[in-house]
C-alpha cells in the first residue's frame, strides 16, 4: 500500500520514498471524460526537489491547459470562449442553463473591460458585488 501525503500547496505530494509529484484535475470533455495531470518531473525532464518547485510546475501547466493570455482579453471574450465551454463540460444541463444566464447578464455591464483590470471595486460599482 503505498503512502501519500499532501503538502501545504495545492495538488502536490510527497510519496512514501520522500518524492514530490503533483496531480490535478483538468476538467471534463465534452462527452464527460475527467482527465488529469499527473507529473513527477518538471519540464526539463528533472525530478522535483521541492514541494514549491512542483506547485510551480503545476501552475505552469495549468496555464498551458487552459490558455489563457489575461493582457488583452476582455471579460466577454473570456466568458464566452474560455469560460462557459468548459464549464458546461463540468456541470449538468440544467445548472448550466441556469448559471449561463447569469454570466451572461454580467458580460452586458463588464463585456469591454479587459481580465487584468478588472477589480471587485468596479464590480461593486456597477452593483454586481457585496
Amino acid at each position: 500500500m503505498t503512502t501519500v501525503t499532501k503538502t501545504r500547496y495545492p495538488d502536490v505530494y510527497k510519496d512514501e520514498k520522500g518524492k514530490f509529484f503533483y496531480q490535478m484535475f483538468l476538467g471534463k470533455d465534452a462527452k464527460g471524460k475527467k482527465h488529469f495531470k499527473k507529473s513527477r518531473k518538471d519540464s526539463l525532464k528533472r525530478p522535483f526537489t521541492s514541494a514549491r518547485a512542483a506547485h510551480i510546475e503545476a501552475q505552469r501547466i495549468k496555464q498551458v491547459y487552459l490558455n489563457v493570455n489575461l493582457g488583452d482579453m476582455t471579460y466577454a471574450s473570456f466568458i464566452k470562449e474560455k469560460f462557459l465551454p468548459k464549464y458546461k463540460a463540468d456541470v449538468e444541463g440544467r445548472t448550466y442553463e441556469t448559471h449561463s444566464k447569469m454570466f451572461l447578464h454580467a458580460v452586458d455591464f463588464l463585456g469591454n473591460i479587459t481580465l487584468k483590470k478588472l477589480r471587485l471595486k468596479i464590480v461593486k460599482s456597477i452593483g454586481l458585488g457585496y
